[in-house]
């Protein structure tokens, strides 16, 4: 992990805002200038960049690259959302609005660049800038209706819906998933072991075929039907 002394600048915080489509051209020009003045942070794939119990010190935007907020519990993991260009972290938002510490974990998916300002600059940027507060808002609002429709999957959707539609998703152009069944246990909410179950049966439907550290996707249409029942 490094922290560089430079600042977003300019020029990447205009790009960056355009990505908050929720918000109009005046807003996204506001924001342009926050961002602008904001530190670089640069993190390496498998970085942690916060973890329960820390407290939360800066806001972020990530300028490029992707990270994954998850909860961690002994070996189990289930990712909550994950973080991009034109995102803001819920979790890290909620937590500096009502000073508390964080719950969940925040791992870099791949080499990322984050753009960051410390608590209390956010604090008084927050209090003074209309357009930072309807950003806050919106992410907020957006996150929400995501939690929705991820609690309604876990109560009233099967293992194996959930799975073959992960698997669909994560699918590259040849039909490979380039994914360890931990990492999609995490995905959907389950555990490594149920997943290699599912995997198996699956497989020995003719719908996959394993291979060393990746997924061959073989039966769309079947994957496609598994992933709409429930």
């Amino acid at each position: 992990m490094t922290v560089d002394s430079t600042r977003v600048g300019a020029d990447s915080a205009r790009t960056l805002s355009k990505l908050f489509t929720s918000l109009n051209q005046e807003d996204r020009h506001e924001l342009a200038g926050l961002f602008a003045l904001m530190h670089v942070r640069t993190v390496s794939r498998g970085d942690i960049l916060f973890r329960p119990g820390v407290s939360c010190e800066r806001f972020a935007v990530v300028i490029d690259g992707s990270i994954r907020v998850s909860l961690v519990h002994a070996e189990r993991e289930k990712t909550l959302y994950h973080v991009e260009p034109g995102q803001l972290c819920v979790h890290t938002l909620t937590n500096l609005l009502n000073d508390q510490d964080y719950q969940a974990q925040a791992t870099a998916e791949i080499d990322s660049q984050i753009g960051w300002m410390d608590a209390s600059a956010f604090r008084v940027a927050y209090s003074e800038s209309n357009a930072l507060q309807r950003l806050v808002v919106a992410s907020l609002s957006e996150r929400c209706f995501h939690f929705v429709r991820d609690i309604h999957d876990l109560c009233f959707r099967s293992v194996t819906s959930r799975l073959s539609e992960k698997l669909l998703e994560m699918a590259g152009r040849e039909g490979i998933v380039d994914a360890s069944h931990a990492d999609l246990a995490a995905a959907i909410g389950s555990s490594r072991e149920v997943i290699s179950r599912q995997l198996k049966a699956l497989a020995n439907d003719g719908l996959l075929e394993m291979k060393r550290g990746a997924i061959q996707l073989i039966d769309f249409e079947s994957l496609l039907a598994l992933s709409s029942t429930q």
